[in-house]
């Protein structure tokens, strides 16, 4: 349905990020943590109990910062995304930022050959559609597509072609978080108020982890494209521009 583009998430945006530019030329303004809150619908209530099961703590806390940085660049620099609190989008974008590291987790990792972020895709498009599942909480065939194709490209970084809104939104929110990109997005006190709550101890050293686990499995895998990826996660951690917050180590 054509509707479900723009509520989904699908609309396509230059994967350049520099054709993507602020629609709003003043530095962002501050977003209070009061108005990131995850939505309450059942289906965002089941992938969180979900996630919150089968994650690390360390990667948990990383989805919810992800999904956070996300809202609050949508809201204050690309205010046409229309990423309202509570609506289907807002949904769907937490179901994305929440399960795209499903396929990190130290038991998925390891029982596939696919790079983790097409793995995670493919389960979320069944988790995310399952009837049977505990707690309710059912997304339509769109939805759930437009999840999947967001996670499998989420560290497809490079600038040709197109993506998907919600692909362009998860890019910002993990480059963020694991090197410090497009922190210019984001004012220092909602970053701040984010790290709060969502603590960053021990992150960096979590995903680097996983990045060089990755890569000794798989070789070929999709994180190869992001060529010295462990070193910019680890400069992010000791003098990066989300170094501040890393509180307790790496």
């Amino acid at each position: 349905m054509a509707d479900n583009i723009s509520k989904y998430g699908l609309k396509a945006l230059p994967a350049d990020q520099e054709k993507c530019k602020p629609e709003i030329s003043t530095p962002p303004k501050p977003v209070s943590i009061k108005a990131l809150q995850p939505p309450k619908s059942a289906l965002a209530k089941r992938i969180r109990a979900y996630c919150e099961s089968q994650l690390p703590a360390e990667t948990y806390r990383h989805s919810l910062r992800v999904y956070s940085y996300g809202c609050a660049i949508a809201r204050e620099c690309y205010p046409s995304f229309e990423l309202t609190a509570g609506s289907a989008l807002d949904e769907t974008w937490f179901c994305t930022a929440m399960l795209h590291d499903i396929g990190t987790t130290p038991e998925n990792i390891s029982k596939t050959r696919l790079s983790y972020e097409f793995w995670a895709g493919y389960h979320a498009l069944e988790l995310l559609q399952d009837e049977k599942a505990q707690g309710g909480g059912v997304a339509e065939r769109d939805q759930a597509e437009s999840v999947a194709e967001a996670i499998i490209r989420h560290q497809d970084v490079q600038p040709k072609g197109q993506i998907s809104l919600l692909t362009r939104l998860i890019h910002w929110g993990t480059l963020l978080d694991n090197i410090g990109a497009v922190a210019e997005l984001v004012d220092r006190e909602t970053i701040s108020e984010i790290c709060a709550a969502y603590p960053r101890k021990g992150w960096c050293g979590c995903f680097k982890k996983t990045v060089l686990e990755e890569l000794s499995l798989k070789p070929y895998a999709m994180v190869s494209r992001i060529e010295g990826f462990d070193a910019l996660i680890e400069k992010n951690a000791t003098s990066g521009p989300m170094s501040h917050w890393d509180k307790g180590g790496q």
